[in-house]
């Protein structure tokens, strides 16, 4: 693991100074910076513990869910607003990892996780998204990754940004907000390999629910039915007549979908074309459990 400075940050004015020197990394429970730390991905001269700033505020107040950075993935899973009223994010939350991961792991940090993608990850090839010249997975073995081409086709792998997206949710960042979910993420570009739309220094410290919708359902299959990410999510939110659909594991970032046509604009690679009737089968389910009856 490359050697950093590790430093608990006591309030936003030093996170915000530390984030800012080169080399910095901000950490909520570290599930996933810890592994990137361990293959070499991006700098890690000093790590920024964000968890004691007080961003784990988890309440329904005034019709709106409010959901800090720093609150834990498991407790979504026990809070019973989240159980009764917000069923997406609890099943979202309740397919994440392990439940010791879940545990540690939260809701910021799952929100800005780096993809899975075992290019990505390799210790030692540097791809496209990790600012090299290849995306190795088109020349290789894809048949995990998204449905649309790009520099890049490794899939967001949240399955809380799938519900939360679903539930049209908003956040909050320590100097913006509150602003749409969807515009948390980003296309990298050749002059920015990042799919955070963050700038340097910029850290989620909640993300908000604006409203409780009538039904809501997430559909999932992973590879094995625990401590798996998702080869592909759906969420499905009814508000009255409409519904919002959303899905990872599909393109780069979370996608909204059309519940009409789901498949609109992921029309396959060489090695995902199955992924297209997964989604399909996945999309259709999501719709009916948020049906009427």
């Amino acid at each position: 693991m490359s050697e950093a400075t590790y430093v608990k940050a006591v309030d936003l004015e030093q996170a915000r100074e530390l984030l800012n020197e080169p080399g910095s990394r901000a950490m909520g429970g570290g599930t996933d910076l810890l592994t990137q730390l361990d293959r070499g991905i991006g700098p890690a001269e000093r790590i920024v513990d964000l968890r004691a700033l007080g961003h784990d505020r988890l309440e329904e107040s005034d019709g709106r869910l409010h959901i800090g950075a720093a609150v834990r993935v498991a407790e979504l899973t026990r809070f019973e607003p989240v159980v009764t009223r917000y069923a997406v994010l609890a099943e979202a939350a309740g397919s994440v990892a392990s439940p010791q991961l879940r545990e540690m792991g939260t809701v910021g940090g799952n929100l800005c996780q780096q993809v899975r993608c075992w290019y990505f990850r390799h210790p030692d090839l540097t791809c496209w998204l990790r600012g090299g010249d290849t995306c190795y997975a088109q020349i290789g073995d894809h048949r995990k990754h998204g449905l649309e081409p790009g520099d890049c086709i490794s899939v967001a792998p949240s399955d809380l940004a799938a519900a939360l997206l679903a539930l049209d949710a908003t956040v909050t960042t320590d100097g913006r907000g509150p602003f749409p979910l969807a515009d948390l993420y980003r296309k990298a570009t050749p002059d920015d390999r990042s799919t955070l739309a963050l700038a340097p220094g910029e850290f989620v410290t909640e993300v908000a629910v604006p409203r409780a919708p009538d039904a809501s359902a997430y559909a999932r299959v992973g590879e094995r039915a625990a401590w798996s990410f998702a080869l592909t999510g759906v969420a499905a939110a009814r508000f009255g007549d409409d519904v919002r659909l959303a899905a990872i594991g599909v393109a780069n970032l979370p996608r909204l979908l059309d519940p009409a046509d789901p498949l609109a604009g992921l029309p396959g690679l060489e090695m995902t074309g199955w992924k297209r009737t997964l989604l399909a089968n996945l999309a259709k389910d999501a719709i009916e459990r948020v049906s009427p009856a």
